[in-house]
């Protein structure tokens, strides 16, 4: 289960959430900053969102033991099933350890199936 913060902003949120996750998470912010600069970074449901146009892409999340990337899309998330070297899927989830956090090139392969999902 995902762990929410009571946070505002998304860098208060990785400063909340607690190490090793906020680093991991962090750096994975810093990482789909670079591939889709124009994307809003919010908090919704208690968790890091990016949006596009007002709609999610993928959001940040942690559980007591590993990191998330939210996919926000079951479709997705099969579509990428045995496609990733990185992180396991659960549902409509991205999940990998603190201590490795998802590479450009899982999320340049995650954000275009999302972002052509969402027609961009």
């Amino acid at each position: 289960m995902a762990r929410g913060v009571d946070a505002d902003t998304v860098e208060e949120y990785l400063d909340r959430i607690g190490e090793p996750f906020g680093t991991a998470l962090r750096t994975v912010r810093d990482r789909i900053v670079a591939i889709i600069p124009d994307a809003e970074q919010v908090i919704s449901y208690r968790v890091p969102i990016f949006r596009l146009d007002g709609r999610g892409v993928v959001g940040l999340s942690a559980t007591a033991r590993e990191c998330s990337l939210l996919l926000m899309s079951p479709p997705a998330a099969a579509e990428l099933a045995g496609r990733l070297t990185e992180g396991s899927i659960t549902g409509a989830t991205l999940h990998f350890p603190p201590s490795t956090p998802l590479s450009d090139e899982t999320l340049r392969t995650v954000l275009a199936v999302r972002l052509h999902e969402l027609g961009r």
